[in-house]
């Protein structure tokens, strides 16, 4: 997997209309967001220490989810372009009520519509998280919300990730 480098850059390319970030001469991560999406349109920022951290955290999480590398490397990056979306209205009726974790940034949690699907959290506020979808969800309005899209919902809608990973060795 791709390791995040001081020589990433995130871009906005009017042409795509996308959020981009540049990881090296050959290749460009084209993200899911417009510019409508976009609070700011970067030109060459460069990737900050702290979104890297943020990479490895989320990438840690992922793990507990059984899903090929290079998807895992997609939500990694799409989550990374959490900083530069407008903020949300929240969507919590589409969802039913979940268990009101204690969710906090980078934990994968589930969403209960009319059918479940698992969500990233992207940020918290004492009584929002705002997620990204890790796939497409039916919600209780019989709305259909697609793979990557970024939504805010009241804590009581989200459910904590109940997963019993493996023991792992060491060397």
């Amino acid at each position: 997997m791709l390791r995040p480098s001081e020589r990433w850059f995130w871009t906005y390319c009017p042409s795509k209309d996308r959020l981009l970030l540049d990881i090296s001469d050959e290749a460009q991560f084209c993200s899911p967001f417009t510019a409508s999406q976009l609070v700011q349109q970067p030109q060459y920022q460069p990737l900050s220490m702290a979104e890297a951290e943020t990479f490895w955290a989320i990438d840690e999480s992922l793990q507990q989810l059984d899903m090929p590398a290079a998807v895992r490397l997609e939500l990694c990056l799409s989550a990374l372009c959490a900083p530069f979306l407008q903020q949300l209205a929240h969507k919590s009726w589409y969802f039913q009520q979940g268990s009101q974790c204690n969710a906090v940034q980078s934990d994968v949690v589930i969403l209960r519509g009319l059918t479940n699907q698992y969500a990233l959290v992207l940020a918290t506020e004492p009584d929002c998280v705002t997620c990204l979808l890790l796939g497409e969800i039916n919600t209780l309005a019989g709305k259909t919300l697609p793979r990557l899209q970024v939504i805010r919902v009241l804590r009581n809608r989200v459910s904590a990730l109940d997963v019993v990973l493996p023991y792992r060795h060491s060397a």
